[in-house]
C-alpha cells in the first residue's frame, strides 16, 4: 500500500489458542514474518504493532512476549487493547502489524526511548515519517486523562521536529463507557488545528485507562 511516498505492508491476524499465551504471540509474529519475507521484508521492518487481547491475562503475557521478539532492529512503536467482541475465533490474541519499506535500503529506524526506558518505545523516525506509540494515563476521569495524553503527544511531536499540523493519522481508542462525540469536542478544544486522518475505535477495560491515542506524522 503506497502512503507518504513509501510502500507499507499492513497485516492482521488472530492467534492459535492452543498452548500458552506466549506461544500464541510468538506464532502470530512468526506467521507475519513469513508473509513479510514473501515481499522482501521482515520483522526488522516493523514500524507499528497494535495488540488486541481477549482479557487481562492474555494481555499481560502477550505484551512481554511481543517486546521480547520485537527487539533490536525490530524495535517499533506499539499499543495494546482489550476487546473480546473483536474476535471471530477462539483466539486470545489478535495483532495488527505495519511494516515500511525504506526508499533507501541503507536507511535505519531512529528509535527514541522513554527516560527511563519502558517496555514501550516512545517514538521512531524512518525517512522523515514519525511513528508514536499509543499514549495513555491512569487518572480518575476521562476529562482528566485526555489533556495529559494530548500534552504528552505534543511533547513527543516537538522532540521529533514535528507538530499537530503535520499529523497524517491520529487513532483514538475510547473506552466503551465514554461518549465519542464528547471525545471529538474535547480534542478539538485542546488541538484547535485540523488534524488529518482521525480514526476511532471502542475498547474495553484495561487498568482504568479511558483513552489511548496513536499518532503518525511527517517531520
Amino acid at each position: 500500500m503506497p502512503w507518504l511516498g513509501h510502500e507499507f505492508v499492513a497485516l492482521s491476524a488472530e492467534g492459535d489458542p492452543r498452548g500458552s499465551i506466549e506461544d500464541e504471540m510468538a506464532g502470530l509474529l512468526a506467521r507475519m514474518d513469513a508473509q513479510l519475507r514473501q515481499r522482501g521484508l521482515g520483522l526488522d521492518d516493523t514500524v507499528r504493532t497494535r495488540l488486541w487481547a481477549r482479557d487481562m491475562t492474555a494481555w499481560a503475557g502477550a505484551v512481554e512476549e511481543r517486546a521480547r521478539i520485537l527487539s533490536g532492529p525490530a524495535r517499533s512503536v506499539s499499543s495494546s487493547h482489550i476487546r473480546p467482541s473483536r474476535f471471530a475465533s477462539d483466539a486470545r490474541l489478535s495483532l495488527d502489524l505495519l511494516a515500511m519499506r525504506p526508499n533507501d535500503p541503507a536507511s535505519r529506524k531512529v528509535c527514541v526511548e522513554y527516560e527511563p526506558p519502558t517496555i514501550v518505545l516512545r517514538h521512531l523516525v524512518l525517512e522523515r515519517v514519525l511513528f508514536i506509540s499509543g499514549n495513555t494515563v491512569v487518572m480518575p476521569s476521562f476529562d482528566e486523562q485526555l489533556p495529559v495524553v494530548v500534552g504528552r503527544i505534543a511533547d513527543t511531536l516537538a522532540i521529533a521536529g514535528s507538530s499537530w499540523q503535520r499529523v497524517v493519522r491520529a487513532s483514538f481508542f475510547l473506552h466503551v463507557s465514554q461518549d465519542m462525540d464528547h471525545l471529538r469536542a474535547a480534542f478539538r478544544r485542546l488541538v484547535p488545528c485540523e488534524v488529518a486522518g482521525c480514526e476511532y475505535a471502542p475498547v474495553d477495560t484495561r487498568q482504568g485507562k479511558l483513552i489511548e491515542i496513536e499518532v503518525t506524522a511527517e517531520v
